[in-house]
């Protein structure tokens, strides 16, 4: 996982533990909210733009997160990231994946919107969003499963192989996670 999500998550766990009464440094709520959108958007380099909630179009295929807007990136180190608030996507990036897996990175960090930085449950949360919504099938999972199959475990992440274990317990699931 890159920085900026990396930071995205810390800030969330940050913001969990202060509002839970955790210890843990107290902190403005802007601090820890990571910045605004459109401070991201001017900081980001040239071709950012800010794609408001509802707006957003992959593939012929609307999409949302609630009411958060999408910050298109194509300076961004990674596929996608978020932050508290919104989320980023790097569309040069996405060019190069198929329309599932596209689908599915949105739908990933919009897991953290809703089910904070715990990554397994944001990917619990895109496939069954997927599944739900009928953008993801079995072989869109397989297409998402072959894109983080190389993928090594990190403090955050399980493997490739283990994470697409866990999405395919999901995505078969009807508990909502």
């Amino acid at each position: 996982m890159q920085s900026r999500t990396l930071s995205a998550l810390a800030a969330m766990a940050l913001a969990v533990s202060i509002y839970s009464g955790l210890p843990g440094p107290k902190l403005e709520a802007q601090e820890f909210l990571g910045p605004p959108i459109e401070v991201y958007t001017q900081n980001a380099g040239k071709g950012a733009k800010i794609v408001p909630a509802g707006q957003l179009v992959i593939d012929k295929v609307r999409i949302n997160c609630g009411n958060r807007s999408t910050v298109l990136d194509p300076n961004l180190d990674d596929y996608g990231a978020a932050y508290p608030g919104y989320l980023i996507l790097n569309p040069k990036l996405l060019e190069r994946v198929p329309t599932p897996v596209k689908l599915w990175i949105h739908a990933h960090e919009c897991g953290h919107q809703f089910r904070g930085p715990d990554e397994e449950k944001a990917d619990c949360f895109a496939v069954q969003r997927g599944r739900r919504q009928k953008w993801l099938n079995a072989e869109g999972l397989e297409q998402i499963c072959q894109f983080i199959k190389p993928a090594k475990g990190d403090s955050m992440h399980f493997s490739g192989p283990l994470r697409c274990e866990a999405m395919r317990k999901c995505f078969a699931s009807s508990e909502v996670e």
